[in-house]
């Protein structure tokens, strides 16, 4: 017998060939009766299993979507607009009444997923019409459309803190304005229906801009004492002329678009409107474009201006004619609104605060571009404008516009009954018929100034900043001073009159006599045919 450690260990058993083959016999069947269980034939999937992957499919599939439509993505708008009930039904095929884990733990692997809504009892079936068509979600009553649960104020509530900031924004004068919105939120509220802010999307706008194109343009055709349906519905031939397309969305659908967004930050939702375009209807008119006046007809408007006397007329067309400034930034210069800027160059700028009678108040303007100077043309010096404007110094050059409630509209509307008297024809009213109407206007005037800087091979980039738009788009456009240099001021100051115009009815006058006079309301207006 031989001793413990010498000739092997106690415990590692002695490996024969025998042994060897007996293993590889045993591990060759082991593989075999794998290879037959991985053979056998999947069992059949039954109803319910296959109802179950169909409404996991159906989740994944509206999280999805939802998604896109919070990332701003494009999105399908009939599956977000239908979430609802698109989850309800894809539950109830999962066997569940309400929410439960399932949903959750299948949609982990979707990044940066987004909360589904809580279920809400709606109806299993699409929506029809009497031959069984699919009516669209914009069609139907937005007002009790169904919606995802939400903790935030709805839009009446906070349409007043809205406005409140308008108002902070525009000053006193906007009060028109601030009124005017509200109007137009409270039509939204009525026919879309008042909502939590964050349950709003495009279907609602689409549904509202759907109902709108029946909306007199008018508002004197609208009777006060009818619903906003009511209007919609008594104007569904069109037997009064809709709204314009620049009326729908830059006044309606652009404020609701403002008064839902406002919230976005404290409430911490998502831009409810990025997605697809709107669609406006035909019938919403394009704005009609300003047509160029002829030298007779420019010259027809000065002398009209001239013989009635008031400074307004006299010289608001003069300046915007010289100029190409707005009438809205025209009719609010003061005195010290003028300097000399350079030997023999007048300009003048209009602050975005300045103080009227010891009162530091707002005026409006377009753009920040409209903020810079603007050349004034050695003409109105030679007439004694800029003389006598400079003498005036905080006081407004066109008081009887200034001391009106709302001064830019009525210059517009006196400008209008100017050119009218002035034998061109005049803007087209609504509901008017015939296609050549409202072309030629006192923006007519402001395009003429363009077009003499453009014919004098005044550079874009100059041109732009004397017509207070902005600068542009070109990076390089943006470096360098963004008001004019002397010499692109002196060519503009210098640039020649156009010989087909009659100049001369602005020579000698007496501006301060004409500023005197004011304008006569009432009868006392018709008999001097204003």
């Amino acid at each position: 017998m031989s001793e413990p450690g010498k000739h092997g260990s106690d415990t590692e058993p002695e490996i024969t060939l025998d042994a060897s083959a007996e293993a590889l016999i045993e591990m060759r069947g082991e593989l075999k009766a794998y290879l037959r269980i991985i053979n056998q034939p999947d069992p059949p999937v039954t109803p319910e299993e296959l109802q179950k992957t169909a409404g996991i499919r159906d989740l994944v599939g509206l999280h999805r979507e939802l998604r896109k439509q919070e990332d701003g993505e494009p999105f399908n708008e009939l599956i977000v607009g239908n979430a609802q009930l698109l989850e309800h039904t894809a539950l109830a095929k999962l066997g569940q009444t309400a929410r439960s884990s399932v949903a959750p733990a299948i949609l982990v692997h979707e990044p940066a997923a987004v909360p589904l809504p809580p279920i809400i009892e709606v109806p299993t079936q699409v929506a029809r019409d009497e031959s069984g068509k699919r009516i669209p979600a914009f069609k139907l009553d937005r007002r009790t459309a169904a919606r995802k649960s939400s903790t935030l104020p709805c839009l009446g509530e906070i349409m007043d803190e809205y406005l409140e900031k308008r108002k902070l924004k525009s000053g006193p004068k906007g009060a028109k304005d601030i009124k005017t919105a509200r109007a137009r939120l409270d039509v939204f509220i009525e026919l879309i229906g008042d909502h939590p802010v964050d349950t709003y999307n495009l279907t609602d706008l689409q549904a509202f801009i759907d109902l709108m194109q029946f909306w007199p343009g008018d508002n004197n055709l609208r009777d006060p004492s009818m619903s906003a349906m009511q209007i919609i519905d008594g104007n569904r031939n069109l037997h009064l002329q809709p709204l314009t397309l620049k009326s729908l969305q830059e006044g309606y659908v652009a404020v609701v678009k403002a008064a839902i967004r406002s919230l976005m930050t404290a409430g911490e939702y998502p831009d409810p409107f990025s997605g697809p375009r709107l669609v406006y209807p035909s019938t919403a008119a394009a704005a009609v474009k300003s047509e160029p006046l002829a030298t007779s007809k420019i010259s027809q408007v000065f002398s009209t201006g001239v013989a009635s006397g008031l400074m307004e007329d006299v010289m608001l067309p003069l300046l915007g004619h010289l100029t190409g400034r707005r009438i809205g930034l025209l009719i609010h210069l003061t005195g010290n609104d003028f300097r000399e800027k350079f030997t023999g160059v007048w300009v003048a700028q209009l602050a975005s605060v300045k103080k009227i009678d010891d009162v530091w108040v707002s005026t409006p303007h377009k753009t920040d571009a409209s903020t810079s100077y603007f050349v004034l043309h050695q003409f109105l010096s030679e007439i004694g404008f800029v003389e006598w404007a400079v003498r005036q110094k905080g006081r407004f050059l066109f008081p009887n516009l200034m001391r009106l409630a709302d001064p830019s509209k009525s210059a517009s509307s006196y400008m209008n009954r100017l050119f009218e008297r002035a034998g061109i024809k005049p803007k087209k009213k609504k509901g008017e018929d015939g296609d050549g109407g409202g072309k030629e206007v006192f923006h007519s005037l402001r395009g003429g100034n363009i077009d003499d800087m453009r014919d004098a091979k005044i550079e874009g980039r100059d041109r732009r900043m004397q017509s207070g738009h902005q600068v542009g788009s070109d990076e390089h456009d943006n470096y360098g001073f963004m008001n004019l240099g002397e010499r692109q001021a002196r060519q503009i100051a210098e640039l020649p009159l156009d010989p087909e115009i009659d100049f001369s009815v602005f020579r000698g006058l007496d501006f301060d006599r004409i500023a005197r006079k004011r304008r006569a309301s009432g009868r006392s207006r018709q008999k001097n045919g204003d």
